[in-house]
């Protein structure tokens, strides 16, 4: 096995081959002066298992579109190098809100992704969190795809920072941001054994809402409000809001990506949050984040998924059981 990793998320590809007791492949990644990029491979892959770590969102120096690029790119000369698997590790789905044709004309960008990938004759493509679920039925039975889920994180994170000797699980309310998260905020909800609320909003336009309303009961809890990304945090902090005013005494809000358009981290800094918690799928080193914000660590289950891949064990166990971490 051989473990590439794209320039998007260094610091997660590093921990990932820590973890699997490996280091990443010799390769180097390059810019023209134009632009394009250049891949050069410095050791052997032919009849190797070889996988991409690479998100495709925003980073330190690119943008979504050169991070897919990137990636396409340097699986393309694994496969011309003979390598005899290239599995796709993309902890963030670039495009992954587009994955539907909601008014005339609009492109399905996530299907787009997911035929480039088949092109090139990928064979696995694991991820973290979709947007939306449907997005793996773009992808024939010919490139198997893994949706994991990080909320085994959230759980052991609630355990272990929130209930104290002050707070029981009776103080808590896991809040669904919109309709769309209600099966993130059930799952969630039933392995904490709390109850659910949910925030209805309609849009005016992507990352603008016009109007928000509360159904459910949250005086005097915790309320815990669980998406999967934050972007521009205009709508997280609006909801944060409505929560306080109905009479919620803390606030908390977990999300496996963290995009931070923007002025994101400001609004949060600003904002009646008193925990921000997201995952390291996107690289958030080189953002100056404030004291509101945790960063969760999921290299070991990202690492668990390369290693089950190549050896044909269970991906499920990583997400649908209750202590799935190591005990170090």
């Amino acid at each position: 096995m051989k473990i590439f990793s794209g320039t998007s998320n260094l610091p997660l590809s590093h921990k990932v081959a820590e973890y699997l007791d490996k280091k990443l492949a010799d390769v180097e990644l390059e810019k023209f002066a134009d632009g394009e990029f250049n891949v050069k491979i410095n050791q052997n892959v032919r009849k190797e298992d070889c996988f991409i770590i690479q998100p495709t969102g925003p980073s330190e120096f690119n943008s979504p579109n050169d991070n897919f690029m990137e990636l396409l790119i340097l699986a393309d000369a694994l496969k011309r190098g003979s390598a005899s698997s290239v599995t796709i590790v993309m902890p963030y789905y670039g495009y992954q809100r587009q994955d539907r044709k909601d008014y005339s004309r609009a492109p399905i960008s996530a299907r787009v992704i997911a035929s480039c990938l088949e092109a090139l004759n990928i064979d696995r493509v694991i991820t973290f969190d979709l947007h939306a679920g449907q997005i793996q039925g773009f992808f024939s039975n010919d490139t198997p795809f893994d949706n994991l889920y990080v909320e085994t994180y959230f759980v052991k994170y609630i355990n272990k920072k929130i209930l104290n000797c002050e707070n029981s699980l009776d103080d808590i309310i896991i809040v669904s941001p919109d309709e769309g998260g209600m099966k993130r905020a059930v799952r969630i909800a039933n392995k904490l054994g709390v109850g659910t609320a949910t925030i209805y909003k309609e849009r005016i336009k992507a990352n603008e809402v016009c109007r928000m309303s509360l159904m459910g009961d949250i005086e005097g809890k915790i309320c815990i409000i669980v998406d999967d990304m934050i972007d521009t945090a205009g709508t997280a902090c609006t909801g944060a809001k409505l929560l306080k005013d109905k009479g919620a005494t803390s606030i908390y809000i977990f999300a496996c990506h963290g995009l931070f358009s923007g002025p994101a981290i400001d609004r949060i800094n600003n904002s009646v949050f008193d925990k921000v918690i997201i995952t390291n799928t996107l690289n958030q080193e080189y953002k100056n984040l404030g004291e509101k914000f945790d960063i969760i660590d999921i290299s070991y289950m990202c690492g668990e998924a390369i290693r089950r891949s190549l050896h044909g064990e269970s991906l499920k166990e990583l997400y649908d059981t209750k202590e799935t971490f190591p005990k170090k």
